[in-house]
């Protein structure tokens, strides 16, 4: 219990700091130790959706915030996803990649977002008019949400993968937990993102590094910007979708992201991801 007192801690002071400044140097960038979290969850995960842009200065930051709390609560718990959207995710002459998505750029619009970078905690408080948090108030939501109790579990599989058109197939499970109830309302949305892709990124001192890791990037749907509805009345509903990948894309890099939301409140319920 100590330990994860003094995680947080230290996380709190990170991002106090990060509030703080508009800009961060990398050097200077407070790295939580991540041989292993020590948090034991209730099986309820949470979604970060990190809004993004490889021409935004803040950004980088902001990144490491999301992965210093994910290394607090561990990748089966809190779950990242980084969409690039907006008018600081296209490409210029020092940015000659970037990773906007059609579906990004209509969540991005229909979100209302002004800029970057912002982001979702499960997508929580849209009807509030209050979806948007920033970096600063990741933290204490994320450990908000993560001590509820779950409603459901998705289990995802890897059925298929053709090498020749890049097309992927996947399946799965979503089941209610005892005694749970979710809306008639409920959809189901499947992403694509992929990780350790190196291609040129702002900086906090507005330098451009041609070397830059980015992370659990989206690079589409399965299902589309919103997803499909799905039938729980039954207790659980099985689903199968496919995807061709985007031609750049390192399959191994790739994961799998799923999650079930409420369509009238657009809060997600539960979400699951595989590597594959």
């Amino acid at each position: 219990m100590r330990m994860k007192t003094i995680k947080l801690f230290a996380l709190s002071l990170m991002v106090m700091a990060f509030a703080a400044c508009d800009t961060i140097p990398e050097d200077e960038y407070l790295l939580i130790d991540d041989s292993g979290p020590s948090f034991q969850g209730t099986g309820h995960r949470v979604l970060l959706e990190e809004f993004t842009g490889v021409k935004c200065n803040n950004c980088p930051a902001a990144a490491q915030t999301a992965k210093a709390l994910q290394n607090i609560y561990g990748k089966e718990n809190l779950i990242l996803l980084s969409i690039h959207a907006g008018n600081l995710a296209t490409t210029d002459a020092k940015h000659p990649k970037a990773f906007n998505t059609s579906e990004g750029t209509e969540l991005f619009n229909f979100f209302q977002l002004f800029g970057v970078p912002v982001g979702f905690v499960n997508r929580l408080d849209f009807n509030d008019g209050t979806v948007i948090k920033g970096e600063g108030d990741w933290g204490n939501i994320v450990a908000n949400e993560l001590t509820r109790q779950p409603v459901a579990s998705i289990e995802i599989i890897e059925d298929s993968y053709n090498s020749g058109n890049m097309e992927l197939t996947i399946s799965g499970n979503v089941v209610l937990d005892s005694g749970a109830t979710v809306t008639s309302n409920s959809y189901l949305c499947v992403y694509l993102a992929e990780n350790g892709i190196v291609s040129p990124q702002t900086m906090g001192d507005k330098s451009v590094n041609e070397n830059y890791v980015h992370n659990h990037t989206f690079r589409g749907s399965f299902t589309g910007t919103y997803g499909a509805p799905i039938d729980l009345s039954s207790g659980s509903a099985s689903f199968t979708e496919s995807v061709t990948l985007p031609s750049d894309a390192v399959k191994e890099n790739c994961e799998v992201i799923a999650f079930v939301y409420d369509r009238d409140s657009y809060e997600i319920l539960q979400v699951n991801r595989l590597e594959i």
